[in-house]
């Protein structure tokens, strides 16, 4: 093929038929390597340093690429020596108690293994498992950063960069400021839980927040929050409620809280947008229920209403209104599960905010008024995404659509009743005298329409919501409790208005009312003795704190009433029994003993109950 002159003086050809300027493949300019851009290899300057006069060299050799020399060497050498410390304190060894041991963090075997974290840090990082089920955790699980977990003794710069490469970012990906737990831990947790030995059948498994916290408090989504990546503080948050009642974990609740809470608020102070949702709302809903739990009041108040709040903003107290007068905070293109998770969680808002209120006397937050969502539909409808009836809460309060409620819908129904009580009493003016003698007048008005919705309920409750036909559902259980507590404190306030009534009647019927509905709480308490007792409702303790009250008002009529001290002696029993599963019955326990109720007849009941003592010793009663 014969080429033009120009041809020639354009690609001009070496004497080897290579031409004299062709690009090297594999090599680039030392200034385009230094500025990391595309180098076109032209010799002797490439185009763009001839562009801009820059002094093109080309290096005869590349740097070697990977660790120093020594460095994988000296590597191996500390992680020998780990695994030789290791051994020395049988964490390796042959002892089959080694790993059950570290398991279930026994106090005695703390000290042994936080020695060995201090003296082999490299240690720490082989096993998150070993560290997380150590005291050690005890002291050092709320360092923010998670670098001081390892101490920087005998610590070179090698393996600092390599903590930091791969240890940090790896968390900051996750959005995370330390560790999360073990996949394990999180597993058991809220995933996965082995039963009793005595429950196991076939290697069946259960799960600890699923199967008992989420009965009583049915918010989230089981499928659709295992199937995503939910936020950390909610994790956190289901992972401090299952250690209450896993006494595997029972250490690490308080860290868990910390952390829930900790990340809950990083993310509402964030200020972006994708931090207001749905998942952050059932945090702070489950974060405010732990703290009633524990006992933490003025947390507990101020998280709830922070939840309820929230829910406000998102708007899913008006849900199935019509109109477009409200501005639209979440997407109205859903599917039916996600749109069955914004009613429930704006219903269990609801009820913690009644009876936070009941609590406080303080004013409520969410207006009835205002509510234009469906009540919650059945569990089976909720985990299948099918359609529930869509009964509003108005039409709930007739006693023909009563058979359609579900369980969490009948609690919503009895905390509503529950804060209207509360109002009631709140908006009566204490100095007007009419208000408490005149039998017509508006507060006697209000407190037989209460009374009389709280009898229709009653009558016309579903079969399904009655015991012992729901007797295994959390919700129904509360239910039938609070119904009762509703029924003494209407009748309670009767009284204590009434007493200056010229009718005395209105009075002996009060009184009545209220010690057949603390009969009610202790026939309740007496059918669901032989049930788990860490899945009932954390507010259960109020019921049976109203039933102790009753009995021992009747004992100051009747001191020798059996029926009355049987019941009180029994009620008191099960407050002390339910205080190992929910502490939120020693606050009840403690206002009872300052009342001047209940600690003779407990200390008199230790004989026929001898498992209680060690309660009783707990709680500084003796006999």
């Amino acid at each position: 093929m014969s080429t033009t002159l120009e041809d020639e003086i354009k690609n001009p050809v070496g004497k080897d038929g290579s031409s004299s300027n062709k690009p090297t493949p594999t090599n680039a300019c030392s200034m385009c390597r230094k500025r990391k851009i595309k180098c076109d290899g032209l010799t002797p300057s490439c185009g763009r340093c001839a562009r801009m006069k820059l002094d093109c060299a080309y290096e005869e050799t590349r740097k070697k690429s990977g660790p120093r020399r020594g460095y994988v060497r000296g590597l191996q050498t500390r992680l020998a020596q780990a695994e030789e410390l290791l051994k020395k304190q049988g964490v390796f060894g042959s002892d089959s108690h080694a790993d059950h041991n570290l398991g279930t963090g026994e106090p005695g075997k703390s000290s042994s293994l936080q020695d060995l974290v201090t003296e082999a840090p490299l240690a720490a990082s082989v096993s998150d498992d070993l560290l997380f089920s150590s005291a050690y955790v005890e002291e050092e699980f709320m360092t923010s950063n998670p670098l001081e977990i390892f101490p920087n003794d005998n610590q070179d710069s090698h393996m600092n960069a390599f903590l930091t490469e791969d240890f940090s970012w790896a968390m900051i990906e996750l959005g995370v400021e330390e560790p999360l737990p073990p996949q394990d831990t999180i597993d058991e947790l809220h995933v996965a839980h082995p039963l009793t030995s005595f429950e196991i059948t076939n290697n069946s498994r259960t799960q600890i927040f699923f199967s008992k916290i989420h009965p009583a408090t049915p918010i989230i989504h089981q499928y659709r929050f295992l199937a995503e990546r939910p936020p950390v503080s909610l994790r956190y948050a289901m992972w401090a409620l299952a250690a209450t009642i896993t006494p595997k974990y029972a250490s690490l609740h308080p860290h868990f809280h910390m952390r829930a809470r900790k990340y809950a608020e990083l993310d509402q102070t964030s200020g972006r947008q994708k931090y207001i949702n749905v998942r952050h709302a059932q945090a702070w809903l489950l974060i405010g229920i732990y703290e009633f739990k524990m006992m933490m009041f003025p947390n507990a108040w101020m998280t709830t209403g922070r939840a309820t709040r929230l829910t406000q903003l998102l708007g899913l107290y008006r849900l199935d209104g019509l109109g477009v007068e409200f501005k639209q905070t979440l997407s109205r293109d859903t599917d039916i599960g996600e749109m069955e998770e914004r009613r429930r969680t704006f219903w269990m808002a609801f009820c913690m905010d009644r009876y936070a209120g009941v609590g406080t006397g303080w004013p409520l937050i969410v207006d009835e008024k205002d509510i234009l969502t469906h009540l919650p539909c059945s569990e089976e409808a909720y985990e299948l995404n099918i359609p529930g009836p869509g009964i509003s809460l108005s039409e709930a309060m007739n006693p023909v659509n009563a058979p359609i409620l579900s369980p969490f819908a009948g609690v919503a129904v009895v905390a509503s009743l529950t804060g209207r009580i509360l109002q009631h009493l709140q908006r009566t003016d204490p100095s007007n005298a009419e208000e408490r003698e005149d039998i017509n007048s508006t507060f006697w008005r209000n407190h037989r329409a209460i009374d009389s919705t709280l009898l229709n309920m009653s009558l016309y409750l579903p079969a399904h919501l009655r015991l012992p036909a729901g007797s295994s559902n959390a919700n129904t259980i509360f239910l039938n409790m609070s119904l009762q507590s509703c029924i003494i404190c209407l009748h309670q306030a009767a009284i204590f208005k009434g007493e200056k009534l010229v009718n005395p009647a209105v009075v002996q019927e009060s009184k009545m009312r209220c010690l057949a509905a603390g009969m009610e709480v202790a026939s309740i308490t007496k059918r669901i003795a032989h049930t788990d007792l860490s899945v009932l409702n954390v507010y259960t303790p109020f019921s049976l704190y109203l039933g102790v009250r009753i009995f021992a008002l009747v004992l100051k009529e009747e001191p020798n009433n059996e029926d009355a001290m049987s019941n009180m002696r029994f009620l008191l029993s099960a407050l002390v029994a339910l205080k190992e599963t929910n502490p939120l019955c020693e606050s009840y326990l403690i206002q009872l003993d300052l009342e001047g109720i209940g600690i003779s007849a407990l200390q008199t009941n230790i004989r026929d109950f001898s498992g209680l003592e060690r309660a009783m010793v707990s709680l500084g009663i003796t006999s």
